[in-house]
């Protein structure tokens, strides 16, 4: 019984057993962490928190890598290090570029490689690559892309009006493309290295909305609500006397006239999209990935899962009273499954303009929304970097826009020096 216990404790302590499906499968943690090979000593496959996984090869105190993944698969690692270990390099020969990586143009590698990179781990996977075709390299050869080719591509879109961080936004997007095709050992050097982004105001004006601006806008949403419900219901009147008619007279399309459902408080999505915007911060891309499971009503609280969000991770927004009895207006009497999208994909761009022309509201834009958010809270005096969690951003930099809003603090560090006057 003993011996029978010794070799399970000694069969559990081993190293799980890794292949090219296990390799594949392997997610990323918040640390980096290595999954040994049995089939070749001391190589193994690191995993990035980025998701990046390279092999390596660890061989007389030296770790040495293999190659990255999808390109370099388990067996084609396994090959390389055992001839490592037999002292057969494969690296000692100046070998030519392979042939089929030779070819490889700059739209093949974004259909073949980097398009499935992204959709496993990018948020917005379409806006990236919206980023890349921009560039209109597709039929370049990937080695022969020079950073003449970007600086022209800057050039041009700064002469078309383009701001300055749309650009860079774009341009670190490709910067971040070529990069992965170093990691895949599809390019030697990224040729963007040494390329840096054109500089920009940090710290400029932000717009939000007033408390005037606020107030009418609120009044022009239940307006505009108001006067849906009274479309519909006129409609409504229309199709009984339609109906009566034609069941009168025996058609047989009278079930056409039949009514249409009622209209609630909201008379669709806009009204609550927009008041949960402004009392919780969300992206427009996160309210519309927002599902009735994200939200806890009973504890006022609302989750943005990373897979939903543009940086990735996961926060919890507590609800305030405004947020919370919109969503349960918005949500009737039936509590509607987890896995119901709450708002779901919708194009507002004609509706939101409408209403803020009703509002006679200028130069603002749904985003707009979530820095009116983080502007209240900055002057009601919460610490920048509890906005920071709020808001999801990625370091307190993006937050700092909004530092100027709290003007008690700023006049308090200033009167500290000035004495009396």
């Amino acid at each position: 019984m003993s011996d029978q216990r010794t070799t399970k404790r000694a069969y559990q302590k081993r190293p799980p057993i890794l292949n090219n499906r296990d390799a594949e499968r392997a997610k990323p943690s918040d640390k980096p962490y290595q999954r040994k090979v049995p089939e070749a000593p001391g190589a193994v496959l690191r995993i990035e928190p980025n998701g990046t996984k390279t092999w390596k090869l660890i061989h007389q105190r030296k770790t040495r890598r293999l190659g990255a993944m999808p390109v370099m698969t388990y067996a084609m690692a396994v090959d390389k290090a055992l001839r490592i270990l037999r002292g057969d390099d494969p690296d000692k020969e100046s070998e030519p570029t392979p042939e089929p990586y030779a070819r490889l143009t700059f739209g093949k590698f974004l259909d073949e490689h980097y398009q499935p990179y992204l959709e496993q781990h990018h948020s917005r996977p379409a806006e990236s690559l919206s980023y890349l075709r921009a560039f209109k390299l597709d039929d370049k050869p990937l080695t022969e892309i020079r950073l003449a080719d970007v600086e022209t591509f800057r050039l041009k879109r700064l002469k078309s009006g383009r701001a300055k961080t749309t650009v860079n936004r774009e341009v670190a997007a490709f910067k971040a493309a070529l990069q992965r095709a170093v990691d895949w050992d599809l390019l030697e050097t990224n040729p963007l290295a040494k390329l840096k982004p054109l500089k920009t105001d940090k710290r400029g004006v932000v717009r939000y909305l007033s408390d005037d601006e606020a107030t009418s806008l609120q009044a022009a949403l239940k307006a505009r609500d108001d006067r849906k419900r009274a479309e519909r219901d006129s409609a409504n009147e229309w199709r009984a006397h339609r109906l009566k008619r034609a069941l009168e007279n025996g058609r047989d399309d009278a079930h056409r006239y039949e009514p249409l459902p009622r209209l609630g408080t909201y008379a669709d999505n806009l009204t609550p999209m927009i008041t949960l915007a402004l009392n919780t911060g969300l992206r427009r891309g996160e309210l519309w990935n927002l599902k009735w499971g994200d939200i806890d009503m009973r504890t006022a609280m609302l989750t943005v899962h990373g897979s939903g969000a543009k940086s990735g991770q996961t926060r919890h927004i507590p609800l305030n009273a405004a947020a919370l009895a919109c969503l349960k207006t918005h949500r009737g009497d039936v509590v509607p499954m987890p896995s119901k999208p709450v708002f779901g994909r919708h194009e507002f761009k004609k509706a939101f303009s409408g209403v803020l022309k009703a509002a006679q509201i200028e130069s603002f834009r749904f985003h707009d929304l979530r820095h009116t958010f983080a502007s209240r809270l900055v002057m009601a005096g919460v610490p920048l970097n509890t906005v920071r969690e709020l808001m999801g951003h990625a370091s307190l930099d993006m937050t700092l826009i909004y530092a100027h809003l709290a003007p008690d603090n700023l006049r308090h560090a200033v009167d500290l020096i000035g004495g009396e006057g």
